[in-house]
């Protein structure tokens, strides 16, 4: 049985901006356990349940308090094609109380609750347990079993038919009385087995093992198997699996830390483990067979067994404590026959331990999440990206939008113009960030290098490799993004190979004999004009075509030269910080000279001309025209000196001066008053009241 047969579609979805007091209406209404959270561009914020709802009502906030505030982030989500036997032994899953379903595509499908997981493995117990019943039912040997007191607990058919006496007539008496020489009180003392015995059972000759049924160092029980001579060595294997399946069963209950009580259809109770034994501080043997009420105060476990509906994390009382109890109903063959009860939480303040310590579990896991990120991942995102200009804006929202899906991505523009930035930051705002990003210079290795490199190979593939073989970059890259820098310079029979890759989504390593599937997001880059290329035969068109889903053209850094004093200012900080120093800014005349420089390197040049400014620099703690490279000095024409004319006071020479700074201000924005203001450094009000003063158009 898979995910997808035991799922129950969403019937509700609830947004973190709703109120308890609204979530718990629609929960009520719909009588589900709890929904499922999302937020704001439809994506899966989180959970919230009945128990969140306990705790809020325990808070006293159920008026004003939100979802977001209550629900949980935690979630475990599972996939629909998962099978549901593979859950039981994930003893994590047991920490939740609903559990999303997603498709092969990562859609949200359904939703499982806890209840309904419990109350499958629950059910699945007892179908093993009727078929323990069943087999001992149906073997040809006869089977008598006594408790630690020498109670018949078992009879079995066989039994019936080789003593002549009923089950229900036998069970429940002492062994003595049902099979005075049975020896099986011998066995309870001794705790010793007796194998291979033979005894008279009215005229019927027959051979019988007495063996005690231990549990640890204790002696609980014992039981007797028996049967005529002549069958004894056709059932004697079978006789032994059962005998181990029950004894495992029994201790598996019995081993169980939560709290578990059984009834029957009519609420009598058929089993209570130690744990809840000690709870209660009752005897198992005190207990058993009488009715749940008489046992557990506040109980509705005969109610649930009679209506067969289950109730789930409800709050009830029992020895003064607010416990957190679930019931569910034991469904056989459409009819309900009995109720399992457990005891979730014994104080209702456990509750709020747990939920304290899934808090702190949560964010240590976010914080060691990140910190894998930072590790395998990309390292800048599209903060890391400055500037103010129209393109750039224009290209930080492309790209946020590409970062949503996992379409090929291809960055072109000059060197030095921050493409791989780009592809750092396409990757962080991606579902991908928490997978690795790869880094590949298709045009730093030769052909038959590059081959292995991304593809990988296989032990023994060419002289020199690496025993047992090595995953390429796109193994590497499983999950993540991979990035394949100068992708212009790939020869091509490369290309073929990679359109391949893009085409099929799976990879042949060199020296390899069958493919590996990869799920990869490919982000491109190349300054060379590739339509160019292709006229010229150097370039596949249809890989072209393969690669140019999303087009980001990184413009050169000269048609955008607004940028340069938020991409100075950004650089100084970063090579400040790199060589230890403290440089206070750029001298307005030695930005006026990088305002003017074309920039064939782009951010690349920029960058090396401030840190080798950084690095002449005695005393100043600004860079100054002298600490720029002669290419840039010689364009840097000094300002006249200011004449003291007659009848020119201080005022009217700084009036001029203002004047001139705001008119250089508005050349180097292009006319945008807003940039403008950036440049000076003023509020854009302050800078359109000083163009009133001026009368500066």
């Amino acid at each position: 049985m898979q995910v997808r047969d035991l799922m129950k579609p969403i019937r509700a979805m609830f947004t973190p901006e709703m109120t308890l007091k609204e979530a718990a209406a629609i929960i009520c209404e719909q009588g589900i356990d709890g929904a499922v959270v999302k937020d704001d561009q439809g994506r899966l914020a989180g959970i919230i349940t009945k128990s969140h709802l306990v705790k809020a009502i325990g808070d006293g906030g159920v008026e004003t308090t939100r979802v977001g505030q209550a629900m949980t982030r935690k979630v475990f989500v599972l996939s629909d094609a998962m099978p549901i036997v593979s859950l039981q032994n994930r003893n994590e899953i047991y920490k939740y109380s609903l559990y999303p379903v997603v498709d092969d595509h990562g859609n949200l499908c359904g939703i499982i609750s806890r209840t309904d997981l419990v109350k499958y493995l629950s059910d699945r117990s007892l179908f093993l347990a009727g078929e323990l019943r069943a087999i001992l039912n149906s073997l040809h040997s006869g089977v008598i079993a006594v408790n630690k007191d020498g109670v018949v607990v078992l009879f079995n058919h066989e039994a019936e038919r080789l003593t002549n006496m009923s089950a229900a007539n036998a069970l429940g008496l002492p062994v003595e009385q049902v099979l005075p020489d049975s020896g099986l009180m011998r066995v309870l003392r001794t705790g010793v087995a007796e194998l291979n015995q033979k005894q008279h059972i009215g005229n019927c000759q027959i051979i019988t093992n007495r063996t005690p049924i231990k549990q640890g160092a204790a002696t609980v029980g014992a039981v007797a198997i028996f049967q005529d001579i002549t069958q004894l060595a056709t059932v004697a294997a079978e006789l032994e699996d059962v005998k181990s399946l029950k004894s495992t069963l029994e201790s598996a209950m019995e081993s169980i830390f939560e709290c578990i009580v059984v009834v029957d259809k009519d609420g009598f109770i058929t089993m209570l483990n130690r744990a809840y034994c000690e709870f209660l501080g009752v005897e198992a043997k005190d207990v058993i067979g009488k009715h749940v009420t008489e046992v557990i105060e506040n109980t509705r476990m005969h109610i649930v067994a009679q209506t067969g509906k289950p109730e789930v994390a409800e709050i009830q009382q029992i020895r003064g404590r607010n416990t957190v109890v679930t019931r569910i109903p034991i469904v056989r063959d459409g009819e309900t026959v009995g109720a399992v009860g457990k005891v979730m939480f014994k104080d209702i303040k456990d509750l709020k331990i747990m939920a304290t310590k899934f808090s702190r579990l949560q964010s240590e896991l976010e914080y060691y999440k990140e910190e894998l990120r930072k590790i395998q991942g990309g390292h800048y995102t599209l903060d890391s990206i400055v500037g103010v200009s129209e393109k750039i804006e224009w290209l930080k929202s492309v790209a946020l939008k590409a970062a949503r899906g996992n379409s090929t991505v291809l960055v072109l523009g000059e060197s030095g113009t921050g493409k791989e930035l780009f592809a750092h930051a396409i990757h962080n705002a991606s579902l991908r960030r928490h997978g690795p990003f790869i880094k590949v210079n298709c045009a730093a290795m030769p052909e038959n290098l590059l081959e292995s490199e991304l593809f990988g190979y296989e032990e023994g593939a060419f002289t020199g490799a690496r025993k047992g073989g090595k995953p390429g970059k796109f193994e590497l890259a499983n999950g993540g993004t991979i990035f394949l820098d100068e992708i212009g310079d790939m020869t091509l029979a490369m290309q073929a190979k990679l359109l391949r890759v893009l085409q099929e989504r799976e990879i042949d390593r060199v020296g390899g004999t069958k493919s590996v599937k990869v799920d990869v997001r490919v982000i491109a880059a190349t300054n060379r004009d590739l339509e160019a290329m292709i006229e010229r035969g150097e370039f596949r068109q249809d890989l072209y075509y393969r690669l140019n889903v999303i087009t980001l053209h990184i413009p050169p850094l000269r048609e955008r030269k607004e940028d340069i004093p938020e991409l100075g200012k950004a650089l100084l900080a970063k090579i400040s910080a790199q060589l230890g120093c403290q440089i206070e800014g750029i001298a307005p005349e030695t930005m006026e000279l990088l305002l003017t420089y074309p920039w064939p390197g782009n951010i690349r040049e920029m960058e090396n001309v401030l840190e080798r400014a950084v690095n002449l620099i005695d005393d100043e703690t600004y860079i100054l025209p002298e600490h720029l490279p002669p290419g840039l000095r010689k364009l840097y024409k000094p300002r006249a000196e200011i004449s003291l004319e007659a009848g020119r006071d201080l005022n009217e020479m700084m009036f001029e001066a203002e004047k001139q700074a705001l008119l250089k201000a508005l050349e180097a924005a292009g006319g945008n008053r807003s940039k403008a203001a950036k440049l000076l450094g003023i509020h854009r009000s302050g800078l359109y009241q000083k163009m009133q003063k001026y009368n500066i158009r």
